[in-house]
Order: C-alpha cells, then structure tokens, then sequence
C-alpha cells in the first residue's frame, strides 16, 4: 500500500503482551513491512497505522507496542494504564495471545481490563502454525473474551477469517454511527493537536471559559481526550484536546507509547484540526510530522501560532513570521493561521471565526461546468506530461465535500504526476480559496468507471 488519506471512522488496534507477534500480523494485514520486527521484546515504539479495505469495507488497523509488565509501578498499573488507552482509542480490539507459550499472567490481567471497559474485541491465538496447535485455542477461552481463533500471522492462516469477523463487528457499529453523524449536524467536530506543552490544554480552558484540562510544564500531563462543547451563532463546536504527539521513536515507556492512537482517533473524527505550535521555539520536524497526518486524513486544517505573546515585536515580525511559515508548510500553501496567547487571551476569539470559515471552505461545491472550464483552461496553458506517454483529461466532476472530491476521467491516469495535481489545485484556489481546506483528488480511467489510482 501507499500512503493514503485515512478515509474510515474505524480503528482497528492490535494490543497484547510484547513479542506475540502484533506487527507481524498489522504488516501481514497492511500488505507491507512497516512495522519493525525483532525478537527483542518492545521493539515496537510508535503507533503506525494504515488504512485497509476488505469485501469494500474500510477501516484504520493500528499497531501499538506491547503490554509490558516491567515497569517501576508495578504490573497490574501498567497493565492498565496500557490497555485502557490503547481500547479508549479504538473501536475494536484484536487481542493477540501466543499459543507457543499460553496463557499468561499479563493476558489474564488486561483480558479482565478489556471486559470491563466493554468494547468490541476479537481474541486471536496467534503462531499456531502447523497441526500440533490445532487446539491450542482452548485454553484461552477462560479469558472471557469470546471464541479464540487460531491464526498464523507469519503463514496467513486464520488472518482472512480474522478481517471478516472485523468486518462483521464493524457493520453492527455502521448504523449507529450514520445516526449519531445526522443527528449531530448542526455539530463541527474540531480536535486540538500539537507537541507536548505547546499550550493546548491552556487554550481549550481559554475557549471554554472554565477549567477542564489540566495545565502544567511537565510535558505529557494530558493524557486523556477531553471535550467541550462551545456554543456559536449558527452551529455548536465540540473540541477534543489530545495528548501531545512525541516524536516517532522516541515515546517513553508506559501509556505514553499509546497517546498517538488517541491522537489519531481525534483526527480521524474531527471535521478541522487546530494544530497549535509554539511561536518561540519555531517550526520542529514533529510539527510537520503531525501536519502531514492531518492532510492525509483530508480534514481542515487551522495553524494556531500560541505564545505570540513572548516575540519581540517590530513592524515586520508578523510578515515575516508568515514568510517563515509558508516556507515551512510548503506543501500546505492553503493552510489557515491565526496568531495567539492561550495564556493571556489573545485574538483567542478569532479562532471561532476562523473555525466557521474553514467550515465553509470544506463545504464548497463547484458546478461541474465551471469546475471543467477550470481545469480545462489550466491543462491548455500547460498540458500535463508524462513518462511514456502524455495523459489528457476528458472530464472532471466535484464528488463530495468535507472535503472538497474531485474526480478527474484521464487516458492514461498512471502518468498523471502528484506535481501536476498540485499546479491544478493552485489553478482552483485562484476562483475557490478554500482556505484551511484541502481538496482531494482521484483520478480515473476515461475508459472505465473503476478507480485506477487515488491521489
């Protein structure tokens, strides 16, 4: 698989003690070797993810490191702590036991945990390869978790069995989600995002007017997502501040290695993201890191540059600092901005304003006839290349929004570059701004209706 746009409201987690073989089994679900495998227990640092699509269902399969019961507070904190984040920020756990070595204190341990906290889990006895484990799923059935199935995530075995009953589970999820989505219409679901102590819990007290996240120095103190919901003119925002986002390979031990599921989660469910960073320090590799997950999932994006109040100011700062900005975020020339103290208050009220803006930005619509003298206009003044041969696009069509879908009908989609859909989004934004908006595209054969690439 390439990197793609998370496209599903569904996370998929694998969880279990470390070495039972869960990035073996994402890599073997996920179809590439993305997760490090090593016989060293732990190795697993990050969480990665990717999206998946099985019988046409889509959903986000989750790799977390392991269940470790060292660690200085003891095994039964550990254990929970662990879990329960990582089953907070999934909507279904595949429970990985090892049926070389059998049931184990720490299965038992988060087992109990899973039942209590009562999401959808699947629980899977995995290196049963070859007949001698034929019933090695029996003695796990006293963990309480439903009917072990056997698998073999190094083999395949049980792993298409596995992703069925993913997809049965996941359907029974699908209506009451459809629901709650029409139901909560009037609703624009934004998540706060962004390194650890950048001033995230301090800005949602802000908006909020009250205290509802704890603020401290010591980086990492949220741990938990925690909503609010702020009334407007014409709809409510409900915000989700998140824990911070670590560095890939550098979350520490302990639940913290599972806080980016919870991150992902807020993404994933979020309609605008404000991706907060902190003015004095500057633009860091993680904030770009997160900035690139944010358009991936295709969701709108507000860049909150908090602290303003600690830059020295003279009459260029702010254009400068915007110079700064573009350069950085160059591959998001789109993005939205505003300039801000959590601490003090400072143009915090802008940032509802900016919210309904970039809520209108995602819904845009462009008429189809307008939408092809666009696109026309733009590959006649500068024809699309390829590397064999030169593609053409006979038609375009808006799809969707939230965000903005277009599909383009080519000749030969395969040579349509990623740059050249670049140079058509600016053409676009020239008539439609659609700023703190992305716009997706995908691209199909003119020959066929079946999408042949997605970018």
């Amino acid at each position: 698989m390439t990197d793609k746009p998370i496209q599903s409201n569904y996370i998929v987690a694998i969880v279990g003690r470390p070495n039972v073989g869960k990035s073996t089994l994402f890599n073997k679900i996920a179809g590439q070797n993305r997760a490090i495998l090593s016989d060293i227990p732990g190795t697993t640092r990050d969480i990665l993810y990717e999206q998946v699509t099985w019988n046409g269902f889509n959903f986000t399969i989750a790799d977390t490191a392991g269940i470790d019961a060292d660690y200085q507070a003891g095994l039964e904190r550990d254990i929970f702590l662990q879990t329960q984040t990582a089953v907070q920020g999934a909507d279904l756990i595949i429970f990985l036991v090892d049926a070389r070595v059998g049931q184990q204190v720490e299965d038992r341990k988060a087992a109990e945990l899973i039942r209590k906290l009562g999401k959808l889990v699947i629980l899977a006895v995995n290196k049963a390869e070859g007949t001698r484990y034929d019933n090695a799923q029996h003695e796990f059935y006293t963990l309480g978790l439903g009917e072990p199935m056997l698998i073999s995530a190094v083999s395949g075995r049980g792993v298409g069995d596995i992703l069925d009953n993913i997809v049965v589970q996941l359907k029974k999820m699908k209506k009451k989600i459809l629901k709650r989505v029409q139901d909560d219409k009037d609703i624009i679901r934004v998540a706060i995002i962004g390194r650890p102590n950048v001033g995230k819990s301090t800005l949602i007290n802000q908006l909020a007017q009250k205290n509802l996240a704890l603020v401290s120095d010591i980086p990492g103190t949220t741990r938990d997502i925690v909503r609010t919901t702020i009334p407007a003119a014409d709809f409510n925002i409900e915000i989700s501040d998140t824990a911070g986002l670590r560095r890939r390979g550098k979350i520490e031990k302990g639940i913290e290695k599972f806080s980016s599921l919870l991150v992902l989660r807020a993404v994933n469910e979020a309609d605008i993201v404000l991706l907060v960073i902190d003015a004095d320090e500057g633009i860091l590799a993680q904030d770009l890191h997160i900035a690139q997950i944010i358009e991936e999932a295709g969701k709108g994006v507000i860049l909150l540059i908090n602290k303003w109040d600690v830059i020295e100011k003279n009459a260029s700062v702010t254009s400068e600092y915007d110079k700064y900005l573009e350069h950085k975020f160059i591959f998001m020339p789109w993005l939205a901005k505003v300039y801000i103290s959590a601490l003090t208050g400072q143009r915090t009220d802008k940032i509802i304003q900016k919210i309904a803006e970039v809520w209108q930005a995602l819904q845009t619509k462009i008429p189809s006839k307008e939408l092809n003298n666009l696109i026309g206009n733009a590959s006649a003044a500068i024809p699309p290349k390829g590397k064999r041969k030169n593609p053409k696009i006979y038609f375009a069509s808006q799809i969707s929004a939230n965000p903005p879908t277009i599909k383009l009908k080519v000749n030969y989609p395969e040579e349509l570059h990623f740059s050249y859909l670049r140079y058509l989004d600016k053409q676009l934004r020239q008539k439609y701004p659609m700023i703190g908006a992305p716009i997706r595209w995908q691209i199909i054969k003119s020959s066929s209706n079946s999408i042949e690439t997605t970018k």
